[in-house]
């Protein structure tokens, strides 16, 4: 693993993309501490089909029932939580 400073990282983008493409991964630092990471892209395949509806909703079920609870916002209205996002 390879670590550079952000004006190294800013100069060099292209000579560095290239190690990451060669399986490297580089750490870009800003006054010493580690702020971003380069690594190969993972090959991520999207789902070769649309969602239906039924699968969307329960995608969205499950995403929301896995959230923490907020205690600032859970004894809000509706009608609260717009005139705060108006604000």
């Amino acid at each position: 693993m390879r670590t550079v400073g952000v004006l190294e990282a800013k100069t060099n983008l292209s000579a560095l993309l290239d190690a990451v493409e060669a399986g490297e991964v580089v750490v870009i630092t800003r006054h010493g501490k580690a702020v971003a990471r380069l690594e190969r892209e993972q090959d991520y395949s999207l789902p070769k089909r649309r969602l239906s509806g039924h699968e969307l909703a329960e995608r969205a079920r499950k995403f929301r029932e896995s959230q923490k609870p907020d205690p600032e916002f859970d004894g809000l209205s509706w009608e609260e939580l717009k005139k705060i996002a108006r604000e």
